[in-house]
């Protein structure tokens, strides 16, 4: 893949996300505490829906590549790892 198409897959990781996150704006969004005892770690939906999108379309382009994420952690990889 070239700098090129770099730039513009991360600009559509940028859009997913966007858009999914987009439904939850100004609604009653829940925040759950994944901290561990002592330490408030917010989470919410929205967060844990705009990292799924994420893996999804990393995924869809890079199969070799894993990921490293705040809510759902690392997968194993062969190739590239994504933060």
């Amino acid at each position: 893949m070239t700098a090129i198409d770099f730039a513009a897959f991360i600009d559509e990781l940028a859009a997913v996300s966007g858009e999914t996150i987009r439904p939850f704006f100004r609604t009653n969004l829940g925040v759950d505490d994944k901290g561990p005892a002592g330490r408030f770690d917010p989470v919410t939906a929205a967060d844990r829906a705009a990292e799924d999108a994420m893996r999804a379309l990393i995924k869809k382009n890079f199969p070799e590549h894993g990921v490293i994420g705040e809510e759902f952690g690392a997968e194993e990889a062969s190739g590239g790892r994504w933060i």
